[in-house]
């Protein structure tokens, strides 16, 4: 089957192109009767823009179908159950949660009859951000082209997993088909943002293609839509970098999206708080700025612990003791729904008691369903890790690199550049700490 791949660095309309070639193969009739699109991502949020952006147009309307490569992998699995070995099994029951299913769906895959059964759905197949895919999700990309029409996009460089070798997935990628190379960057046209982020890139030294900017003893470096600066930030002082993230959300238009590679870093936190409740005042005529309230953007098992940090789960307790416990937080969604789960179980299946690990289990699964639906819609500026803007942009970022970013060099630059490259308008980069500006990802 034909297989098309667009490779492109941030911003140079990978997702476009893929939706807009995706559209070009629909209207020729690639859809027969019965017939969806199936797009696959790796996470949730990126199969929800990828669902929104599908939704706009025409030549979708209810004709796709947009899943994560694991939805997609345990459907497979729980379908065509009868031809899993107990090899296969084996195999995936040492993995993951995530990352059995895909095993298994990939050995599947490797059978021919079940390749042309899943193209008797879905003949033609969107993967965006294809350079995330591991050795299994590649296997079922792989065991899906002999037979469905492949659309797929990927920049080697924005794969965020330290040490993972994306050699062999791009080589396969380009040699599947016709490969689409994609140069010119759209996302913006700050000539900073774009100097500083192909710096980043290409392991130069960023300073080098800014200019320095010195006032009241501080230096920072500037380029049209870019600044680069530092601040003395400790645990026992995190006044100064409060300020900082706030006056530079107070010079910004629209969304600012705070990003950092280490969300638990303890002097972020600190500062993020100062910043959601401080108000300063300028020196020169008395202007205030701030408070600037953020929501964090956390994972899905980051959002349903943190509801409940607080919570003291006995061992084991009737649904009575913890609809009790529970009254607080009644307030959030996925807690009345894990509540309401519990007392199903007990009027269905006579369930008397829950362990703590199956609340918590509860309470997960409903953010997980909470976010796949897009019910956890959030406004306003955000705070998130740059592993969880990917495949996002916004009007204005701050990126926040603390001295606990670890990795190699490698690993270091694409996480900044992947920050940098979320901007349109505006980017600053606040290193925190002195004396750290000539080494990696800034410097080579």
């Amino acid at each position: 089957m034909t297989f098309d791949f667009f490779e492109g660095a941030a911003g140079t309309g990978k997702t476009h192109n893929l939706v807009s070639r995706a559209a070009e193969i629909v209207q020729d009739g690639a859809l027969g009767e019965g017939h969806k699109l199936l797009a696959l991502t790796f996470m949730n949020g990126a199969r929800r823009r990828l669902d929104a952006r599908l939704g706009e147009n025409p030549a979708f309307h209810r004709r796709f179908d947009c899943q994560t490569f694991d939805v997609f992998a345990r459907t497979l699995a729980a379908r065509r159950r009868s031809l899993i070995t107990p090899a296969m099994q084996t195999q995936a029951d040492a993995l993951s949660e995530f990352d059995g299913p895909c095993a298994l769906a990939a050995g599947l895959l490797e059978n021919v009859a079940v390749q042309k059964w899943v193209a008797q759905s879905f003949p033609l197949i969107l993967v965006d951000e294809a350079q995330d895919l591991d050795e299994y999700r590649m296997r079922v990309l792989q065991g899906l082209s002999p037979s469905c029409r492949i659309v797929a996009a990927a920049d080697a460089f924005q794969c965020l997993h330290n040490g993972r070798d994306t050699a062999p997935l791009m080589s396969w990628l380009e040699g599947a088909g016709q490969t689409h190379r994609l140069t010119v960057v759209r996302r913006t046209s700050q000539r900073g943002l774009l100097a500083a982020a192909l710096a980043v890139r290409e392991g130069r030294d960023v300073k080098a293609v800014l200019t320095a900017r010195t006032a009241q003893n501080r230096t920072t470096w500037n380029g049209a839509g870019f600044r680069l600066q530092d601040a003395v930030a400790t645990q026992a002082n995190t006044g100064l970098l409060a300020w900082t993230i706030a006056n530079d959300i107070s010079q910004r238009q629209g969304q600012v999206a705070i990003l950092t590679p280490d969300a638990s870093n303890a002097i972020i936190r600190a500062a993020l708080a100062t910043v959601q409740t401080r108000q300063w005042t300028r020196n020169n005529g008395g202007a205030t700025f701030g408070p600037y309230p953020h929501t964090w953007d956390r994972r899905d098992n980051d959002e349903a612990d943190a509801l409940m940090a607080d919570v003291a789960l006995p061992e084991t307790a009737s649904c009575a003791e913890l609809r009790a416990l529970l009254a607080p937080l009644t307030g959030h969604a996925p807690i009345v729904q894990a509540i309401s789960r519990m007392d199903r179980l007990r009027r269905a299946h006579g369930q008397a008691s829950f362990t703590s690990a199956q609340v918590k289990e509860f309470v997960r699964e409903a953010v997980r369903n909470r976010s796949r639906l897009d019910f956890r819609q959030q406004h306003g500026h955000l705070a998130m890790t740059i592993q969880r803007a990917k495949n996002r942009e916004f009007p204005n970022v701050i990126v926040l690199w603390p001295h606990t970013a670890t990795g190699s060099a490698e690993h270091l630059r694409r996480l900044l550049y992947n920050g940098i490259t979320r901007a349109q308008n505006h980017c600053t980069v606040i290193v925190l700490g002195q004396n750290r500006l000539n080494a990696a990802p800034f410097a080579p």
